[in-house]
């Protein structure tokens, strides 16, 4: 009797996952949300003072702080160390995300962080980093459009550190998946 209503559970239970990861929703409502406290998205909560661009790149204390923040890099690390900097971007996704449709890009200079790209974005790459300039690709979803094929065509934005902030040219939008970008 126990096995019968184990084995119905667990049917059940596959049942909700595979259901849960095929749903398809273009709005951002039922997007996985990032599970790190609110003070970690302050690049300067509980950090040391600044290491500057001197120290070598620390990506074990980086994949730290991205795992804080409720993501998951993905690149592996020996990927990462060959990044240069000072400026890079860590291409992650929320940390559990079922169907990869929650990602978003981590700024860090040297080994700080110092600032992420969107909240909510379903798709992006990182086209291309110097170590002062980061490109990064969004493919634009259109009213209708499923999760997988936008038909909107894609726009590229490049982020750079002014030495206080990330910031973007031309300017990011809130969802660069759904918004215009501002003229």
């Amino acid at each position: 009797m126990r096995a019968r209503l184990a084995a119905r559970l667990a049917a059940l239970g596959a049942c909700l996952l595979l259901t849960a990861s095929c749903t398809a929703v273009n709005g951002t409502a039922s997007r996985p949300r990032p599970t790190g406290s609110r003070s970690l998205w302050n690049p300067s909560a509980g950090q040391p003072p600044s290491s500057g661009t001197a120290a070598p790149f620390d990506v074990d204390a980086v994949l730290l702080r991205i795992k804080r923040l409720g993501f998951t890099a993905d690149d592996e690390p020996g990927v990462l160390r060959k990044l240069r900097g000072p400026f890079r971007a860590i291409h992650s996704h929320c940390t559990g995300s079922v169907d990869g449709h929650c990602v978003i890009v981590l700024f860090f200079h040297g080994n700080d962080y110092v600032g992420y790209d969107a909240h909510g974005t379903g798709s992006s790459s990182v086209v291309s980093q110097d170590g002062t300039t980061v490109t990064i690709s969004y493919p634009h979803f259109k009213p209708g459009d499923p999760m997988c094929c936008a038909s909107g065509g894609t726009r590229e934005y490049r982020a750079r550190w002014t030495g206080r902030k990330v910031t973007f040219s031309p300017p990011l939008p809130a969802n660069p998946n759904y918004e215009e970008p501002s003229p």
